[in-house]
């Protein structure tokens, strides 16, 4: 074959171009991991050439105090006021950087040099980088983002332990090809593709900031935020969806449901009601709605306050009326959950405050739901989105609104097909709720248990209506 002098330089050129196109493949892992490192590198919003102490306040001072926090010196908020805490964890640091050989005075004053020091990020990788044994924030912060990319379940409670090592393990093994070393410690690579805006989209990662909302019916549990839940058609009772249904958690306020239950089904709803003692014998970190001892009022007015403002003042007060004592509703509770087949609860109180063993499952709470919206005063109660509560002699009008964004119309999670019920969160059970969506004759409830966050949980509850409505109509 004879090729003319153009043509040879374009083979030469194609043939230069596929070589750099195979290197570049090499090389692709690397520059990603060191364009992630880049990224996550922190911005020197600190002017090195201030002095920051004890009463300064601004952004320089929660950048310093960011900085404090990743290496792992500060222990507390960042607020961008200089205060004890603040001059506490700038002396550790001082403290710490001596020993490494650096001329520092330890007098808790962030200056020239000791703000050098800190954004310099050679001088403090063996601070930023953690592993076995390391405690605080810095831990939580990648203890929630290994939660959210499903490589550990649990709670973030900020103990470097076995599990969170095995985690963090996994994840690097899963980009072991992307330059990752699988060592089981907070690395700079590592720290870069988990705590900044890293696209791991294309790694392979199944995780629910991952999934596709247009394909419906492709979801799978690792697309849930959510620790358990489960899917019904309400009006056959099949399951259409279920993640862990039997799995034991804390419901919070989801207890609710049970309580309104049995206040509906005694009646008298439009009997005054003189609030008992037990109104005001609740923790002082609850919800309220509030109601007062000795207040005279209906018992729907009641009802209301105990659903839209979740309070659990009113759920206290409702106990006390219907059985004499708070204990006493309590054992009717769980007569009750037990007549419904309710196997796997157990109420300890009747709104949902933390109890070891105040418990239910995702199952349990679709029962008892789906055979509580039976009942028409439980429904119109349970989908209310506002009321206003009569004054009393002891407050005026309570205008009070609905606050699940499922159903609030200028909410980014608003969804047009939602209806009730009921919300509930605590640090231990994380966030829950029960919900139910209706579209012409098709009606759907969901039950979520144990999602990290509310905004996590709505995106949730979308995807199992979105899957459920997708799964009708197929």
């Amino acid at each position: 074959m004879i090729i003319v002098a153009d043509e040879y330089r374009a083979l030469v050129r194609y043939i230069e171009n596929m070589e750099r196109m195979q290197s570049m493949k090499k090389t692709l892992s690397l520059v990603l991991v060191l364009l992630a490192v880049l990224a996550a590198a922190p911005t020197q919003a600190v002017n090195t050439n201030v002095i920051l102490a004890k009463g300064a306040s601004g952004a320089e001072v929660a950048a310093l105090q960011e900085r404090l926090l990743a290496a792992g010196f500060l222990t507390g908020a960042v607020d961008g006021r200089y205060g004890d805490g603040t001059q506490k964890a700038v002396s550790s640091a001082q403290a710490a950087l001596r020993e490494k050989g650096y001329e520092l005075a330890v007098d808790g004053i962030a200056g020239q040099q000791t703000l050098t020091l800190l954004l310099d990020d050679q001088v403090m990788e063996p601070f930023l980088t953690f592993g076995l044994g390391a405690s605080g924030p810095r831990v939580i912060s990648l203890q929630k983002r290994l939660i959210d990319l499903k490589f550990l379940e649990g709670q973030a409670d900020g103990c470097f332990g076995q599990q969170t090592q095995d985690a963090l393990k996994a994840f690097q093994a899963h980009l072991a090809g992307r330059g990752l070393q699988v060592s089981g410690v907070a690395d700079a690579a590592t720290r870069a593709l988990l705590q900044t805006d890293a696209d791991l989209s294309g790694l392979g990662i199944r995780a629910p900031e991952f999934f596709d909302d247009s394909q419906p019916l492709t979801l799978s549990d690792e697309y849930l935020n959510a620790q358990a839940a489960i899917l019904v058609d309400m009006r056959s009772g099949r399951i259409l969806y279920q993640k862990h249904m039997d799995a034991r958690h804390y419901p919070a306020s989801t207890t609710k449901i049970m309580t309104l239950l049995l206040a509906v089904e005694r009646g008298f709803l439009e009997e005054k009601v003189v609030l008992p003692a037990a109104t005001g014998e609740v923790p002082r970190d609850s919800s309220l709605v509030p109601v007062y001892p000795g207040e005279r009022m209906t018992m729907r007015d009641l009802l209301y306050g105990l659903m839209i403002r979740s309070g659990n003042d009113a759920a206290n007060a409702i106990a006390d009326i219907c059985a004499g004592s708070v204990e006493g509703f309590v054992d009717r509770m769980n007569r009750r959950a037990a007549g419904l087949g309710l196997r796997g609860t157990h109420f300890t109180n009747p709104h949902g405050y933390h109890h070891a063993e105040h418990y239910t499952t995702a199952r349990d709470l679709a029962i008892l739901t789906i055979n509580a919206m039976a009942n028409e005063d439980f429904a119109a109660i349970a989908s209310a989105l506002v009321y206003e509560m009569p004054a009393t002699r002891k407050r005026g009008v309570l205008l009070i609104k609905n606050s699940n964004e499922l159903l609030i119309p200028s909410s980014p999670f608003y969804y047009e097909a939602a209806v009730g019920i009921k919300s509930g969160y605590t640090s231990h059970a994380g966030f829950c709720y029960v919900g139910a969506a209706v579209r012409e004759e098709q009606r759907l409830l969901a039950v979520i248990l144990g999602s990290r966050t509310r905004d996590r949980g709505w995106n949730d509850m979308a995807r199992l209506f979105n899957y459920g409505f997708a799964a009708l109509n197929r």
